[in-house]
């Protein structure tokens, strides 16, 4: 008899109309939709059973001794094929699955828009109206409060958190770009939410949302192939699929410079500096950062280009939701507050270096998923200093979830 395994799939709980729900996703965004299920023990012990050692006739004799009433098959076979159907399990139907999108993905020269339609509209008009309500709900930051001239800044820190609970900062950070003078590329540095086998991941491919096509610089990553291998630089380019954090920037900057003509971008995911923080070790003296940071350098500056930089960087993730054992309370909230406004601090001061050493001081304890694209923007930047623009942290009602980001601009 088959055993089913479940992949790798998160479980959230949620509360729907008063009753408790796990709400299950996969964080590949493999597959796009998903699973409503009961937040209870019985249900829990049989996903806890799909670990691909158990049967259905195990599940039955396990889930007797341990509730002492009968499961029928029919009921965990059901739950089995609706996980089935949004591709939940490790099986050969998910495997047929992954690899189709994968070779379409790889063969197209654009990524296009994977979340039009879902979290954002889908037409053209509607998502300008969005857009432009975001920047009237965002800060209209006067010139003098973060600068002496009205020039372009030379680098941004956004949210990439969804435009639902980050319009505000948003529309602060964004208002700041002065829409009559676009660079002339625009480096893209995201929070890559998935696991990688490399620190950094470039894509040749061009963005497409419903705002049109964004053209990616390949002559820079030419430079850039010249010292980090294509094959080391693409070997998980997959990935970039179902990543929001460069998609949102994209569409922005394409809002932004709309009546100034295209843009040029390149486009770098950045993948967990977990290890680093772990071994308390600084990324600066991991050979692999080293060599890209300094190819990615040299690349820009022989370029000649006019350059603006934006990194797609939310800040600490707190409450049940990301694995904390309680529900938030105002003093957490407050803790998680006093730790960002350090760590940007640290961002605005231009250090790097204290950035990382007060993240991995406490082991990452507030999950700042923003510190692999802030870190290394701030290392290829050099000297520089930046001003908060906008702060926010967004508390779900039943307190299980808190994601705070920031809006910061460096001149």
């Amino acid at each position: 008899m088959e055993k089913h395994r479940l992949r790798n799939i998160s479980a959230r709980p949620f509360t729907i109309d008063g009753s408790p729900v796990l709400i299950l996703e996969d964080p590949e965004h493999l597959s796009e939709y998903p699973l409503f299920v009961p937040d209870n023990d019985p249900m829990v012990f049989i996903l806890n059973c799909l670990d691909g050692e158990h049967t259905v006739a195990d599940i039955q004799a396990e889930f007797m001794r341990r509730f002492g009433s009968l499961l029928m098959s029919d009921q965990i076979n059901d739950i089995i094929q609706k996980l089935n159907e949004n591709y939940f399990l490790e099986n050969e139907h998910f495997s047929e699955y992954k690899n189709n999108l994968i070779e379409i993905f790889l063969k197209s020269s654009v990524r296009k828009s994977f979340l039009s339609g879902k979290t954002y509209p889908e037409d053209k008009e509607d998502i300008a109206e969005k857009l432009e309500s975001m920047l009237t709900e965002g800060r209209n930051v006067s010139t003098d409060e973060v600068q002496e001239s009205p020039a372009r800044p030379r680098a941004i820190i956004t949210p990439h958190i969804d435009f639902m609970r980050g319009e505000h900062v948003y529309g602060s950070i964004y208002n700041t770009l002065p829409p009559y003078s676009p660079p002339d590329v625009i480096v893209i540095l995201g929070t890559l939410h998935n696991t990688a086998s490399n620190l950094f991941l470039p894509t040749r491919k061009s963005f497409e949302t419903p705002l049109g096509v964004t053209v990616t610089d390949l002559e820079i990553l030419n430079d850039i192939e010249a010292v980090v291998p294509p094959e080391e630089l693409y070997a998980d380019e997959f990935v970039h699929r179902g990543e929001h954090s460069i998609e949102f920037q994209v569409l922005w900057l394409q809002y932004i410079y709309r009546h100034a003509g295209p843009i040029t971008i390149l486009p770098i995911l950045c993948s967990s500096f977990g290890e680093f923080v772990e071994r308390g070790v600084s990324p600066e003296s991991d050979e692999t950062f080293q060599r890209f940071v300094k190819a990615l350098g040299i690349a820009l500056q022989k370029s000649g280009r006019d350059i603006l930089f934006v990194a797609g960087a939310d800040l600490s993730h707190i409450g049940p939701s990301f694995g904390d054992p309680e529900y938030i309370t105002n003093e957490l909230q407050e803790e998680t507050r006093r730790n960002d406004h350090t760590i940007l601090d640290a961002i605005c001061a231009g250090d790097a270096e204290r950035l990382f050493e007060t993240i991995a001081s406490r082991n990452d304890r507030f999950r700042v998923c923003g510190l692999p694209p802030i870190y290394t923007m701030l290392k290829v930047l050099g000297p520089v200093t930046g001003k908060v623009v906008d702060y926010e942290q967004s508390l779900d009602r039943d307190a299980t979830t808190s994601v705070s980001f920031a809006g910061v601009v460096f001149y």
